[in-house]
């Protein structure tokens, strides 16, 4: 009975033991627990009163990020090392649920936390504490920060286009003065002894009718010699041919820079003062025709350069009592040619170029108003019946080259080529008239001008269906030029 006793008793107190053992380890689980949690509520509220300055939760959430940015990764236990807990409450810790920000955006999938060594095995959390909306706790693959707008590489400077001046379309080699003479002037040579000889050449004939006329009448107005002024064209644009005297240049004398805005560059020959040569670019003037380059080149000698008005005062007139005093002058002034005279001057002896100096009466306006369009002409063929068919004008033999001049004042209402025509010019006058000039060398107006009565409008050629170098010239009562409205020039010239 008392073994019996004994036995209860031991029971008992066995039983007593183990009763009172579970609750403590029950209460040790639970703590573990509460520690596994990334933070505990203490804790968060610690946190938050030290780093939050306005508001709580969203602070709390940027301090915490901070802390866990400060950590190894939560392998290494820093979730599971919070501070320490007051242990006057470890039944009740904080949950995720209660340190979320408010309506926090949705986190990528966290880093799986390390199993806690303690043997209860807590439950896993669906979020960390450190789960709110900042990016720097996502444990998604961070995005490589990424420039608005791709860095590329400079690419090689592009060496630049040289600017064009003004209205510069293609580059020309414009023969100088200093050019050997037998490559300016047609039939010309320069001796063994140094002397220069010249003879007449067709070509260079038909240059001076182009220019004579308008050089006569520019150099009385101006106080210059026209001789002069034709012996340096002949020189300077080689009689016309070289590509800066041609069409769309008509650049006479070489005169540099721009006019109206327009020029061309092309290479030239220097003389160093010594006779030696060298070569330069340079951006020359550009005319609309011959007229404008010869009105320019008197401007230049009249007006001088900037800053000195009388630069060329030696080659005028007034101040020279001949046209040798006036290429004397010129000689190293206005062209580098140490022999620039010696050239002029026999030009002008060759090509009689003194009777252009001389005042001459311009043409006679009839009382019809009109002036006969030549100057050196020869009627080759009348208007009318001609050979079994109607000559629809007036023919006039002259040489190539021979300045056309405008019968009457009025406005260029064609200039083109024609198969029969050639190259020709239709005006259309005041009074409603019209007159056409067939078979140019070349015209120097188009369309629409407005051109005034003894105007230059062509030179006289052989152009379309002709045998012969002469201008063939028509009037109509109207601009329709049909043969009923034809009517015979000889009537309204003579």
């Amino acid at each position: 009975m008392k073994k019996k006793s004994t036995y209860k008793l031991v029971s008992f107190v066995f039983l007593s033991q183990m009763l009172l053992t579970t609750p403590l380890q029950v209460l040790a689980d639970e703590q573990v627990f509460s520690a596994d949690q990334p933070v505990t509520a203490e804790a968060q509220t610690e946190t938050t009163t030290d780093s939050s300055d306005t508001t709580g939760e969203g602070n709390t959430t940027d301090t915490t990020t901070d802390g866990s940015e400060e950590t190894t990764p939560p392998s290494t236990g820093d979730s599971s090392e919070p501070t320490t807990p007051d242990t006057s409450e470890p039944t009740e810790p904080s949950t995720p649920e209660e340190t979320k920000p408010t309506e926090p955006t949705k986190p990528t999938e966290p880093t799986k936390p390390t199993e806690p060594t303690q043997p209860s095995q807590p439950q896993k959390p669906t979020s960390p504490s450190t789960g709110g909306s900042t990016g720097e706790t996502q444990p998604t693959t961070p995005q490589p920060s990424q420039p608005t707008q791709p860095v590329t590489p400079p690419a090689a400077p592009v060496a630049p286009t040289p600017a064009p001046a003004a209205s510069v379309a293609q580059e020309v080699r414009q023969p100088s003065a200093t050019t050997p003479i037998q490559d300016l002037v047609p039939s010309s040579q320069e001796t063994d002894e140094g002397s220069i000889h010249f003879e007449k050449d067709e070509s260079v004939e038909s240059f001076i009718r182009k220019i004579g006329e308008s050089s006569r009448e520019i150099g009385q107005e101006h106080d210059l010699y026209a001789s002069v002024m034709i012996a340096q064209a002949i020189l300077e644009s080689a009689s016309g041919q070289s590509q800066l005297a041609q069409a769309p240049n008509y650049n006479l004398f070489g005169i540099k820079g721009t006019h109206e805005g327009n020029g061309v560059t092309f290479a030239t020959q220097e003389d160093a003062g010594d006779g030696t040569l060298y070569t330069i670019q340079a951006t020359f003037r550009k005319y609309a025709n011959y007229e404008e380059s010869l009105e320019d080149y008197a401007k230049l000698m009249t007006e001088g350069l900037t800053g000195n008005s009388e630069f060329y005062s030696g080659a005028w007139k007034s101040n020279a009592e001949t046209y040798k005093e006036a290429t004397e002058f010129l000689t190293g002034r206005y062209a580098t040619d140490t022999r620039y005279n010696e050239k002029l001057n026999g030009l002008i002896e060759t090509y009689d170029l003194e009777q252009y100096d001389k005042e001459v009466a311009g043409p006679e306006v009839n009382k019809e108003g009109y002036i006969v369009p030549l100057r050196n002409y020869t009627i080759s063929s009348p208007f009318g019946p001609r050979g079994g068919e109607f000559h629809r004008g007036l023919d006039f033999a002259a040489p190539q080259g021979e300045p056309i001049y405008a019968s009457k004042a009025g406005t260029v209402i064609k200039a083109e080529f024609h198969p029969s025509w050639g190259n020709y010019v239709a005006i259309e006058h005041e009074d409603g008239t019209t007159a056409l000039y067939a078979h140019q060398q070349e015209y120097v107006v188009k369309v629409d001008d407005e051109v005034e009565q003894g105007q230059i409008i062509g030179f006289v050629g052989s152009t379309g269906n002709s045998t012969g170098s002469h201008l063939h010239f028509e009037i109509s009562r109207d601009n329709s030029l049909s043969q009923a409205q034809l009517i015979d020039p000889a009537t309204v010239l003579f």
